[in-house]
């Protein structure tokens, strides 16, 4: 399995206008139907919202890149960028971590 992590740095007060984006469009639930995708968090810092991370749990690499190249993605990028800090640059893609051991409580 393959985590990705994204980290976007909002304009300072932006943190939950950028949270509510991902929520207006739908940007988890899309990803979730990508194939492979299994889980999609997006979470702020503690306690200003300094940092936005969004990171999703994948079946692969090659699954992610799928995500990367799928209808609306690049879209999800530009129109984000207003609420970046520096205007931000084009959002690139999350660096991935290979999950080399997991433990979770049985339900």
């Amino acid at each position: 399995m393959i985590r990705s992590v994204l980290s976007l740095t909002p304009k300072v007060g932006a943190s939950q206008d950028l949270v509510q984006f991902f929520e207006d469009r739908e940007i988890p639930q899309r990803a979730l139907a990508t194939p492979g995708c299994l889980g999609v968090e997006v979470q702020t810092l503690l306690p200003d919202g300094g940092e936005v991370l969004v990171t999703a749990l994948w079946t692969s690499a090659s699954s992610y890149r799928a995500w990367l190249e799928s209808a609306g993605r690049l879209e999800d990028g530009a129109l984000m960028r207003p609420l970046l800090a520096g205007g931000g640059e084009v959002v690139a893609a999350a660096r991935l971590y290979d999950i080399g051991q997991r433990a979770a409580r049985p339900d």
